[in-house]
């Protein structure tokens, strides 16, 4: 746009200096129309053709003989005007002189180099922006590769925490047992220890497996039609006797209605189910837990809510992010932080949206007061 209005201005003042000048000077004072750009073209090309048949003249011997002159005005033979009548530019060159030609020839060429500038000004502005972008998206880039490498060793040493803490009970454990250190009546509890413990490390691999597999690119979702009311009711089936025994209520409301979704219907599965699980482990016994899932025209939300406490700020910015959570927390509560990194790829695979929301937040949505937050899957139909 910048280099369309300099262009404009100034083409407005070479039509309103250097082009009366020149009809003026060479033209006998003709108008713009009757000489037309189209005579001033064959006529500047007329010029540079004597110029090369002169220094052809020059170049070659004398007694090859070069009729400048004729050849010159053949340039000029067949333009016509709009109206059919010989275009005034036909004798225009036969009656200048080798000044006059140069002269023409020069202000006609600092016309087209100042109509020609703004582009060339603009292009070399334009390439200078651009260098400077891609010299910013490089360093936000290294940067980000930077933060990328920094978390994956961070995540390579949490891993490598998780798994050495049950390990070393295990090891300890029976060793103790092969060396015959246990009592009879401990032996059982050394055995729960171990079986506990190593499902602990299991379940950690297993983890980082799934974690693992859906960032390869030989990983597809395999979607169907699938009722994503009726796969939430199963979800809430299954963790019903953990909420149970953890001592917590249950709260579900889910319409009775056919909510068709093309997804995976395992992955998705594992997602909420992931969800309840969270809220089971990492609230206290007493708290109410929310499953939730309601319809607005082409969008359902499906929600996990409970009434524990709330996330600390900065845990919820990157609740989404592997071993976020402190090493007392995991080591009190088993916590990897992993299930939560999972679900948020697997969601994002569909093109589907997860989020949490807390406090007062909530108040928008369509579930009962009281909880304090909750995890919202977002589905648009």
């Amino acid at each position: 746009m910048l280099v369309g209005l300099v262009e404009y201005f100034v083409g407005k003042v070479l039509k309103a200096t250097m082009v009366p000048f020149i009809l003026v000077a060479y033209f006998d004072g003709a108008d713009l129309e009757s000489v037309s750009t189209v005579g001033v073209t064959a006529i500047v090309f007329g010029i540079i053709g004597t110029l090369i048949l002169a220094f052809l003249k020059f170049i070659l011997p004398e007694s090859v003989g070069i009729p400048i002159s004729s050849a010159a005005n053949r340039l000029l033979s067949g333009i016509e005007t709009k109206g059919g009548k010989t275009n005034v530019a036909e004798t225009i060159l036969q009656e200048m002189g080798g000044k006059e030609r140069a002269q023409l020839l020069f202000l006609v060429t600092v016309m087209a180099i100042c109509l020609i500038i703004p582009y060339v000004l603009g292009a070399l502005l334009y390439a200078s922006m651009v260098v400077r972008e891609v010299k910013i998206i490089e360093a936000a880039e290294l940067a980000k590769e930077r933060e990328y490498e920094q978390r994956r060793n961070m995540m390579l040493s949490d891993i490598a925490h998780d798994l050495r803490t049950p390990m070393t009970t295990v090891s300890g454990y029976s060793k103790a047992i092969a060396d015959g250190m246990v009592p009879e009546a401990k032996m059982k509890e050394y055995l729960e220890a171990i079986q506990t413990k190593s499902k602990r490390v299991n379940d950690l691999i297993t983890l980082l497996f799934d974690y693992v597999k859906l960032d390869t690119d030989g990983f597809k979702l395999m979607k169907q039609d699938t009722d994503i009311a009726e796969l939430t009711r199963e979800a809430g089936a299954f963790v019903y006797q953990d909420v149970e025994d953890a001592g917590m209520g249950f709260d579900v409301d889910i319409p009775e209605e056919v909510i068709t979704v093309p997804m995976d219907r395992l992955q998705m599965s594992r997602v909420i189910t992931n969800l309840l699980t969270n809220a089971i482990k990492h609230n206290k016994k007493g708290t109410d837990i929310g499953l939730y899932l309601y319809r607005e025209d082409d969008y359902v939300r499906v929600l996990v809510a409970d009434t524990g406490d709330k996330i600390d700020k900065e845990n919820a910015e990157h609740i989404f992010e592997p071993f976020v959570m402190g090493d007392e927390s995991r080591s009190s509560k088993g916590g990897t932080g992993l299930g939560l990194s999972i679900a948020k790829k697997v969601v994002e695979m569909h093109g589907f949206n997860i989020k949490l929301v807390q406090g007062s937040h909530l108040e928008k949505y369509q579930i009962p007061g009281g909880y304090e937050k909750a995890f919202i899957i977002g589905i648009k139909l």
